[in-house]
């Protein structure tokens, strides 16, 4: 439990370390290589098979979510902040860094205590889902869009396990960057 508890004080140490004294770009370069460079370090499963129909599943996912009409999609929050650069390395920061600790560090070493893929799963996904909390505390979202979009989080966070322990690091990586590079995308274009 003790290994488990100086995890996550590292990652967050690590977190705002760089983002407190690097600028936001080269920042989130420096997060993706450090936790790629966990992977092999932590031993994760890193690829068994390629899911072929998840990865189909998210791609029409990602054209949905831009295709649907504005009233039906929050998108205001985060115009301010997305440029053409953020667009691919907030994504590919996210899915690394997120996917690598929670589905991958986290997991295992929750797996290791509790012996039960499900309850280590369920525990993952709800500080993956409340690690958002400091979308709110940055501003980047209202107190109402939390609370709405913590379940919908936290069953990603579920998905994501699934994926880890079906199909490895880099399907749970991949799927994770197709969610968010969607919104994102959806988010972009209504700043052009």
């Amino acid at each position: 439990m003790i290994l488990l508890f100086l995890n996550i004080v590292l990652y967050f140490f690590i977190i705002y370390l760089i983002e407190r004294n690097i600028q936001f770009e080269k920042g989130l370069i420096i997060k993706s290589i450090i936790f790629l460079l966990l992977i092999p370090l932590y031993n994760l499963i890193i690829f068994i098979k390629i899911p072929y129909l998840i990865y189909l599943i998210f791609l029409i996912y990602g054209i949905i979510i831009n295709i649907l009409p504005d009233k039906w999609v929050k998108t205001n929050s985060l115009k301010f902040y997305i440029n053409r650069k953020r667009l691919f390395l907030i994504p590919i920061a996210a899915s690394i860094t997120e996917e690598v600790f929670f589905r991958g560090i986290l997991n295992e070493l929750l797996l290791n205590e509790l012996s039960n893929i499900m309850h280590v799963s369920i525990i993952s996904s709800f500080l993956f889902a409340l690690i958002h909390i400091f979308n709110l505390f940055n501003g980047l979202e209202s107190k109402k869009y939390f609370v709405l979009t913590f379940p919908i989080r936290f069953a990603f966070g579920l998905f994501f396990s699934f994926l880890y322990f079906k199909y490895g690091i880099i399907s749970a990586i991949f799927v994770h960057f197709l969610v968010d590079f969607s919104a994102l995308l959806r988010i972009y274009k209504n700043t052009l």
